[in-house]
């Protein structure tokens, strides 16, 4: 959920804010990944940790990690205000670093909307990649590139709205088997409009 800006640029807008995003799971998510049993789940750039909350909600041992330290705290807050504390682990973290993941090897790596270049992209999806058990899931949801042209929100820099073609790149340089790569819409209220995103959707499984 987060750009390639510092952290101390993101740290400061979790901190202006009671929450930067919303409370609730990313529809994608939850429609993508509801049937998996629970297990061990680390979330790259997951920001406050709607994402890993849902998942502890539901029996997962959850990691939430992000570069800001701001927004991990926020998480583990929550995570103690909901009585998930004992199944959630917050680590402040790049996500193109895969020695600084806390939990591995694990069933399950999420990313949610980490819009960052290419190259860096193609790394944090490696850190995702080495995380996992052999045939364990990735999934991710991205601001696609199209949304700059036909839908609303995400941040205005082509280079941070990957393409299909660069998330099958990033997945294929690290072996990992593609089993979704599609575009969905999805839809939003703004203001007082409701307004169209167009994303990106991935879902990937290690190799065995």
């Amino acid at each position: 959920m987060t750009t390639r800006n510092s952290p101390e640029a993101w740290n400061l807008r979790y901190a202006e804010s009671e929450m930067v995003w919303s409370l609730e799971p990313n529809e994608f998510v939850v429609e993508y990944l509801s049937d998996l049993p629970a297990g061990k789940m680390l979330d790259l750039g997951g920001g406050e940790g709607r994402n890993a909350l849902w998942f502890a909600s539901r029996g997962w041992h959850v990691e939430n990690s992000d570069f800001s330290a701001v927004a991990v705290t926020k998480f583990l807050q929550r995570a103690e205000r909901e009585g998930l504390l004992e199944l959630c682990t917050g680590t402040t973290m790049d996500a193109t670093h895969p020695e600084s993941c806390v939990t591995k090897p694990v069933d399950l790596a999420v990313m949610a909307y980490l819009q960052i270049p290419a190259a860096d992209l193609a790394a944090a999806i490696a850190t995702a990649a080495h995380s996992l058990r052999p045939g364990g899931t990735f999934f991710g949801v991205w601001h696609a590139r199209e949304n700059l042209e036909y839908g609303f929100g995400g941040p205005p820099s082509p280079e941070l709205n990957p393409t299909q073609d660069e998330l099958r790149a990033a997945c294929e340089a690290v072996g990992m088997n593609i089993e979704t790569l599609t575009l969905r819409e999805r839809y939003f209220v703004s203001g007082d409009q409701q307004r169209k995103a167009i994303d990106a959707v991935l879902l990937a499984t290690a190799a065995a």
